[in-house]
């Protein structure tokens, strides 16, 4: 109690990534997913990036995470030809940890095909690299 955790790295990764995605014309809405079940989600076609607004209510640690994730779509949509394009994968490492074993297992992505599945194993795999993000915006955006 009497060093609470401030979570400083996770705040200025939020703040980085925000502003890097404002400056690519990504419209970030704090609004629930069209796709049931997910905290989060990237939608190329109209460049916006949903996240549900309970990850606020998790705090400043899910929330970085969660946009972390949704950033990678980002730049796997950017490495696919454009950050409108279908997102295509990155050929990043695609060890889950063992808390995120049965992501992909999910009614989430009951419906998800192979390649949906990799992009978003690539996406859960690296998530928590906060730094990574923005590393991918700037090398494939």
């Amino acid at each position: 109690m009497a060093n609470p955790p401030r979570f400083e790295a996770e705040r200025a990764a939020i703040s980085d990534l925000w502003a890097q995605l404002q400056r690519l014309g990504v419209r970030l809405k704090l609004e629930q997913p069209r796709k049931s079940g997910a905290a989060g989600e990237w939608d190329p076609a109209a460049r916006t990036l949903r996240i549900k607004p309970a990850v606020v209510d998790k705090g400043s640690a899910e929330f970085a995470r969660v946009l972390n994730h949704e950033a990678i779509h980002v730049a796997q949509s950017c490495s696919g030809g454009g950050i409108s394009a279908t997102p295509r994968p990155l050929g990043l490492p695609q060890q889950l940890p063992a808390r995120l074993q049965s992501v992909l297992q999910q009614p989430t992505y009951a419906r998800a095909d192979a390649r949906e599945r990799l992009l978003e194993r690539e996406a859960y795999a690296n998530q928590e690299e906060l730094q990574l993000g923005l590393t991918l915006l700037r090398i494939h955006c």
